[in-house]
């Protein structure tokens, strides 16, 4: 990874195209450069020369007395080259290119921004854009924004300007602030993975996030997701375009299922990252990320209501989120039973009008459940800061229950988060929550999604892929699939292929019982759909089976497959795996059958992956309670399934020539996993 400090951290700055209009980019850069406190020097580069925001201003940056470390560039996009060509000469470090009209507008713009790129990197010089709003670090008195933006503890990346924008208000309304913040622009040298990667050991960062259309670069946006992770800011993404409307037609049902942004988000949990939905969620979940208190490994939350109403919908909440309402500790109920004369103490806890009558009541109770080995957090929502309005004394009150909660914050480490409808009129209590760092909300949901940051992230284990049968693929057929698979230890029904219709009967009785027989062509890509499936068929019946067959699908075929049928009972998946085109291999396991998409139960990870960790996300599907044996019935051996959907990883991850490899559906008892279809799709 190469060293940004030049670029957020210069020794010296020079901007390009200064200005005194404040209607234009030149002069808005101007004015934030200044007015930054602890700002590094300044110097103005303007065409005309003269006086720019009370400093002298030289014709190019060629003409600078010194040479500056970092060059922002508010010029015309048909100015940039040459001043990039002048940055390269003098020996400057970094340049931010804010202009637009280069890749984003056609072939000549792209040319044009591939030449600034190639003269950057032989000059050893980062470049930042182009076609981006510039970058600040509060910390080091840098702001290239055009505006005044507020300083704190959040670091963002951003591929929308006016969105970072949006996030700075609302950061600044909450009075919280960023650390850093760098808008890429168009990633034509600087892209989102290596700047997230730097923010893992910027101290000042203490929450991460970032607005991504295209990570560029699957392999290490991953990778930068893990190392902030690993460092304790697993980073707040808000992920444009997850609608998948653009999807490429599927040739199998991994390919139908496994849409762009639900391999972005497998990918970025697995990397131990937080999908967010929009910059009012990421602003909830970063205020409770710098809210203090360690993060939650049981997710057992505690729920503090002065109102029956409010403690029921932020249980009903709080189980949605995923998360826990654990019952209370007998010793943890008959201390706060005192204080709860009208109600009977529980999770959540009702004070039931108590707290008007004692308000410390509030401090008292948040004491007790934050002393609960089960309770990892506690939840207020509700009435608190609205006491104020009843007396003097009410509004004291409140104030030492707000000192005693973060007293209790700070010797249990465990997180407070406060609802309250009175945190619009932003009463005493809550003003003073908010300087304190306790976080307040004024929506419950918003609030319990901020608990839900809270969640600890562990990323996946790497996995490691075992090497992948070198099975010639021709036709993409299969019995081509099949030979492959079994290759790679996926075990599937005895059969063998049949040339005509007499082929077939012989295969048949030579397998002895029922069979099921399935047509072949490499054009054939859903067979069941086109008939080219009949099952249960007796070896007296093969020949004349395997007749209407061919007759039915149309198709000029390879041959039959004659297969012993397999055993009745067990759990039927689909496997798969699919080559992504951001993010490389991608492993699919669900629900399968004929209705696999109709289903839509289905969960994904990167290849290649861990056996353990397939099996576990086995157990987030809808369908779980059948493989774990409902009903009475045994439990399946997810271990084994889990075993093929990393094998079909491995195969793509070692196959070039594959797009795509499918086994649908594979039948999981007791005892094992058996094939009973397969699927290849060529690159």
């Amino acid at each position: 990874m190469r060293d940004l400090t030049p670029l957020f951290e210069p020794r010296s700055v020079a901007l390009v195209g200064a200005s005194n209009d404040r209607m234009k980019w030149g002069g808005w850069f101007a004015i934030s450069l200044l007015a930054q406190p602890g700002h590094p020097p300044i110097q103005m580069v303007s065409r005309r020369g003269g006086d720019v925001q009370g400093q002298r201003a030289v014709p190019s940056l060629r003409d600078l007395d010194e040479v500056p470390e970092l060059a922002i560039l508010a010029i015309p996009a048909a100015s940039v080259e040459r001043a990039v060509e002048d940055a390269a000469a003098i020996g400057v470090r970094a340049v931010a290119v804010i202009a637009a009209g280069f890749g984003e507008v056609g072939d000549e713009g792209l040319a044009l921004q591939d030449r600034l790129v190639t003269r950057a990197r032989a000059a050893g010089m980062l470049l930042l854009g182009p076609n981006c709003l510039g970058l600040l670090d509060t910390h080091a008195g840098l702001n290239a924004t055009g505006g005044e933006q507020p300083t704190g503890a959040v670091s963002f990346v951003s591929q929308s300007g006016n969105l970072a924008l949006e996030v700075g208000l609302m950061l600044r309304a909450a009075g919280q602030g960023f650390a850093r913040f760098a808008s890429v622009g168009n990633q034509a040298d600087l892209t989102v993975p290596e700047i997230l990667s730097s923010l893992a050991a910027h101290e000042p960062t203490r929450v991460v996030a970032a607005y991504v259309e295209d990570p560029r670069d699957g392999g290490a946006f991953v990778d930068a997701v893990r190392a902030c992770a690993e460092a304790g800011k697993p980073p707040l993404v808000i992920k444009a375009g997850r609608s998948d409307a653009g999807a490429r037609a599927a040739l199998s049902h991994t390919g139908s299922l496994a849409g762009s942004s639900r391999v972005f988000a497998a990918a970025l949990r697995d990397a131990g990252g937080i999908l967010v939905d929009s910059p009012g969620d990421l602003l909830d979940c970063a205020r409770a990320l710098l809210g203090g208190g360690r993060r939650l490994q049981t997710r057992g939350v505690a729920i503090l209501a002065d109102g029956g109403g409010h403690g029921v919908l932020a249980a009903d909440l709080v189980a949605a989120a995923g998360l826990a309402t654990p019952p209370l500790a007998p010793a943890t109920l008959a201390r706060i039973q005192p204080d709860l004369p009208l109600t009977t103490a529980a999770n959540p806890v009702d004070l039931a009008g108590a707290g008007e009558s004692d308000i410390r009541s509030f401090a008292r109770i948040a004491e007790a459940l934050a002393a609960d080995p089960a309770i990892e957090a506690v939840l207020f929502t509700g009435y608190f800061g609205g006491y104020a309005g009843y007396t003097e004394e009410a509004a004291a009150q409140e104030l030492e229950v707000v000192d005693r909660l973060v007293a209790v914050r700070a010797t249990t480490g465990k997180p407070i988060l406060v609802h309250s409808m009175q945190v619009p009129s932003r009463p005493p209590a809550i003003a003073a929550l908010d300087q304190q760092g306790v976080p307040t909300y004024g929506r419950i949901e918003n609030a319990v999604s901020g608990l839900g940051a809270l969640v600890a992230r562990v990323p996946a284990p790497r996995g490691v892929a075992r090497p992948a049968p070198a099975t010639a693929i021709g036709r993409a057929t299969y019995p081509e699939a099949r030979a492959l698979l079994a290759a790679a230890g996926v075990r599937f029904a005895d059969g063998d292929l049949a040339a005509d219709d007499a082929g077939a009967e012989r295969i048949a009785y030579s397998l002895g019982g029922p069979v099921a027989l399935k047509a072949v062509a490499a054009a054939l890509l859903h067979k069941s759909d086109a008939g080219g499936v009949a099952l249960g068929v007796e070896p007296a019946a093969a020949a004349a089976t395997a007749a209407a067959m061919r007759a039915r699908v149309g198709l000029p075929l390879d041959g039959i497959f004659v297969e012993r049928m397999a055993a009745a009972g067990g759990v039927d998946l689909v496997v798969g795996a699919r080559r992504d085109p951001t993010f490389g291999p991608v492993i699919l396991v669900g629900v399968g059958g004929i209705f696999v998409e109709v289903l839509d139960d289905v969960a994904m990870a990167l290849a290649p992956a861990g056996e353990q960790h397939v099996a576990a996300l086995l157990r987030t599907l809808r369908a779980w309670p059948l493989l774990a044996g409902a009903r009475g019935a045994a439990p399946v051996d997810v271990a084994t399934a889990a075993r093929v959907a990393c094998a079909l990883g491995d195969i793509l991850v070692g196959r070039p020539d594959l797009d795509e490899v499918e086994v649908n559906p594979l039948r999981v008892d007791e005892a094992g996993a058996v094939a009973l279809d397969a699927r290849v799709v060529l690159a």
